[in-house]
């Protein structure tokens, strides 16, 4: 029986928590199992899933009972988890196996299944509720805001597969709650229990599945490899594998004749290996083998007391850094759970490498630490932590990477010494990418800081594997550049840039048919632009705006990507950007099903006549615009939360909340003056959201969260109340076509997922915002959902009773 009463709100807020936190965990496994977390696709399924229950909702003049479509949810989520980890997609074959393009769709099906279930019990209470529809729309909103939080605190608590167990046992839950005979509940409670405690263990087919090519997977098939730690974190899942064959020193010379010491390899979402080294910074092999390193010339080349070092990894460039007499090493805390690990359970294996005297560990993330304008540095080192990964075509676009950006390095300089220097090391590959980005992304930065004569103030050079560029605000004086070409000589590095450079010096160590690497970065030194507009590929600096590092596609490239499709070892065989276009097509193709359908299914027995297109506008327009406003906002809140996962929920948390604040108060307000509002403090958000968040990064963490709140808690509240008025009126002007409404909502939202992605790879966060403020204009610009065939008064109330011969609109079997 669909009545609106306490139980059922109680029923939705419970069955939106587990929808939310089903959404947010299925991000971290993917984070884990993939190369990626795929956000905004989990989104789009998710809000499509709601789009096919508004379908189902039109098709049916009865609903299923509201404690079945709880228990479906239950029954939906551990199908799809038990698919997801039985039959793992791999990204890398799709290419030339088509059955991957199966397993690729049924991955979607599954994933959307729970929300198709979820929404189809919250669209069911919505009908049901009609000019009401408000009351259970703020109890789904403040439901789902709950979900975030829980999400994180499961993960955390439970692990990843826990907090399977847990949305499965809150959907049960659920399921009880909205039974008519509370005998039945016991054993579901316990049912419930017992869930969460056999996924929380958990037993071995319940353990996720990785893909064969994460770096994890690959580690452990090493003869005589042992995987010693497991374990959970909110924002990453950890994992240490000790190995004889782990042995990972970026950029180390080939003239190295020293016995490697033993390392294990640590790896966060199953990425890495990030070495832990069984060596201690006094032993006399860490200072010989740190000689062979490229960046240890950062650290002789003048007199340096204190070194900051971003992107640490495990531990060990600090190790190398502190075999320098007298310096102090300080290191941002990006990955508090590894950290933890490295000061007790690995001490005795580092030699108590985090209890050193000179050693300090900042309670921050990295670009809080750069935005600290209370310190400075005799070193910067943005170290290589990084797994190599050719980027070229595309593959890896997604990523953000907020430590290789304009601002970033434009922060490390403002934090240098007078005689400090900036060092970076980078992967090289054929053609030039990755390094070649980096180099014109600290000359853009150094621009920016209207540095004169920029030549006189960088350095880089190569080895086989990698690149070095050093940067400096003092000039480099004679004897310096003798010591350099002193320490390139020893180690085999060809120099690319030197204040005074003689052709002659370039290609003579790691000889290449051309001095490809000399030309690129003398001409991004020379003529940047005309550099960059030419290349093959992008070349431009990202900025935090738009902080995809390894988003290297252009459209020129489109004929020779499809030529190599397939011939190289990549997620979806290099054409990564590619998916992005197929995934649009998709959603457009199953939204357009979806409202047609739904359209035509909703005439069954409804005397009023359909909505108008203005009505489809406004509805699609609001769908769009809270995915285009959503997204990147949780995209942009990662540099201030410090991770993704914390954005995801962090943001989805104080929006949704806001959201049922705003539902709620719906009836009470002019739908006019809030769309007008909204569209102002949009502007405002559009306007100054990157000024706020530079302001904030050096704050503290509780600060940081405040002011999430605070800035966004009133967009959300303004945001809720669109779609709840929507409703109201368009059940007094088209009774029962409540289901319709919901289906085009959650298609458009669908499709502004995938959209917002696309937007954000190539023109960045502010123009994606931009979009999502055009939307929310459209809407405001058809909010009048007053349709000629019902004006209101007498004859709604005519059609109402017609529709619903008893009269009671809550009674809805």
């Amino acid at each position: 029986m669909w009545r609106i009463n306490t139980r059922l709100t109680s029923g939705i807020v419970l069955i939106s928590a587990a929808s939310l936190a089903y959404e947010i965990t299925l991000t971290r496994l993917f984070a884990v199992q993939q190369f990626y977390h795929f956000a905004f696709v989990v989104i789009s399924i998710a809000t499509m899933g709601f789009a096919a229950s508004g379908l189902l909702l039109s098709m049916r003049k009865t609903q299923p009972a509201p404690s079945l479509l709880a228990f479906c949810f239950s029954g939906a989520v551990l199908i799809a988890y038990i698919t997801i980890n039985k039959l793992p997609f791999d990204s890398f074959s799709i290419a030339w196996d088509a059955r991957q393009w199966w397993v690729l769709l049924l991955y979607f099906s599954v994933s959307g299944t729970p929300f198709l279930a979820a929404g189809w019990a919250i669209g069911a209470a919505l009908d049901a509720a009609g000019t009401d529809a408000y009351r259970p729309y703020a109890a789904n909103m403040i439901g789902a805001a709950a979900g975030c939080p829980l999400a994180l605190a499961a993960i955390d608590q439970l692990g990843g597969e826990g907090a399977v167990g847990l949305v499965i046992s809150i959907g049960i839950l659920a399921g009880s709650l909205l039974l008519d005979r509370k005998h039945d509940a016991i054993p579901l409670i316990l049912l419930a229990i017992l869930i969460v405690a056999i996924f929380s263990i958990p037993i071995q087919p319940l353990r996720l599945a990785l893909s064969p090519y994460k770096p994890l997977s690959s580690a452990r098939l090493a003869n005589d490899a042992r995987l010693s730690v497991t374990d959970w974190g909110p924002t990453a899942r950890l994992d240490i594998v000790e190995s004889p064959g782990i042995h990972s020193f970026p950029g180390l010379s080939l003239n190295t004749t020293a016995d490697l010491p033993e390392q294990a390899g640590a790896f966060l979402d199953g990425e890495g290996p990030l070495p832990v080294t069984h060596l201690a910074p006094d032993d006399p092999l860490a200072t010989e083998i740190n000689e062979r390193l490229p960046s240890s010339i950062a650290y002789s080349l003048r007199s340096s007391q204190t070194a900051l070092i971003l992107d640490w990894g495990a531990g060990t460039p600090a190790l190398f850094a502190l075999t320098r007499p007298g310096i102090s090493v300080w290191l941002p805390e990006d990955q508090p759970m590894l950290t933890d690990f490295l000061r007790d359970e690995y001490a005795a294996y580092n030699f108590e490498l985090f209890a050193h005297e000179n050693l300090f560990v900042i309670e921050r993330a990295s670009r809080s630490v750069l935005a600290d304008r209370a310190r400075s540095y005799d070193v910067i080192e943005f170290a290589l932590s990084d797994m190599f990964q050719p980027v070229t075509s595309g593959a890896f676009s997604l990523g953000e990477d907020y430590l290789l950006t304009v601002d970033a390095f434009t922060d490390a300089w403002n934090r240098l010494n007078a005689d400090g220097v900036l060092v970076i090391t980078r992967w090289i590959g054929t053609p030039p990418s990755e390094s070649a980005r980096t180099w014109n992304t600290v000359l853009t930065a150094l621009r920016h800081a209207c540095v004169d004569d920029i030549e006189e103030h960088v350095i880089a050079f190569r080895g086989i594997r990698t690149a070095t560029m050093i940067v400096s605000p003092q000039e480099f004086s004679a004897a310096e550049l003798y010591h350099m070409r002193r320490f390139l000589e020893r180690n085999a590095f060809d120099p690319l840039i030197l204040p005074d450079l003689d052709p002659g010096e370039v290609n003579q160590f790691n000889r290449l048919p051309e001095p490809v690497y000399h030309e690129l970065f003398t001409a991004l030194l020379n003529e940047p632009g005309e550099t960059v507009s030419k290349y093959a590929f992008r070349l431009d600096a990202p900025g935090d705006d738009k902080p995809y590092f390894n988003h290297f596609f252009r459209w020129g490239q489109t004929p020779e990507v499809l030529a190599s499709l397939g011939l190289f070892w990549q997620p979806f065989g290099g054409s990564g950007y590619f998916v992005l276009l197929v995934l649009m097509g998709l959603m457009l193709f199953l939204a357009a099903l979806l409202i047609v359908f739904s359209l035509l299914s909703g005439s069954r027995t409804h005397v009023a006549q359909r909505p108008d297109m203005q009505a489809l506008l406004y509805f699609a327009a609001l769908g769009s615009g809270y995915l285009l406003v959503e997204i990147p906002l949780i995209q942009r809140f990662t540099l201030l939360l410090d991770h993704p996962a914390q954005a995801l929920a962090g943001v989805l948390f104080v929006l949704l909340f806001g959201s049922g604040i705003g539902s709620w108060l719906s009836p009470r307000l002019s739908l006019k003056r809030a769309l007008l509002a909204l569209l102002i403090y949009l502007g405002f958000i559009l306007s100054f959201s990157s000024d706020l968040i530079d302001l904030l990064l050096p704050a503290p963490a509780l600060v940081r969260w405040s002011a999430l709140v605070l800035i966004l808690l009133p967009l959300g509240t303004l945001m809720g109340v669109p779609f709840a008025a929507g409703l109201q009126r368009l059940e007094n002007n088209h009774p029962g076509w409540i289901p319709w409404a919901w289906a085009v909502n959650g298609a458009f939202s669908g499709i502004s997922g995938v959209a917002a992605a696309m937007i954000a790879l190539d023109a960045g966060f502010r123009a994606t915002l931009a979009a999502g403020w055009i939307a929310y204009a459209l809407a405001a610009k058809s909010r009048n959902l007053q349709s000629n065939g019902l004006r209101g008064g007498i004859d709604e109330n005519i059609a109402v009773k017609q529709k619903y011969p008893g009269g009671n609109r809550d009674t809805i079997s």
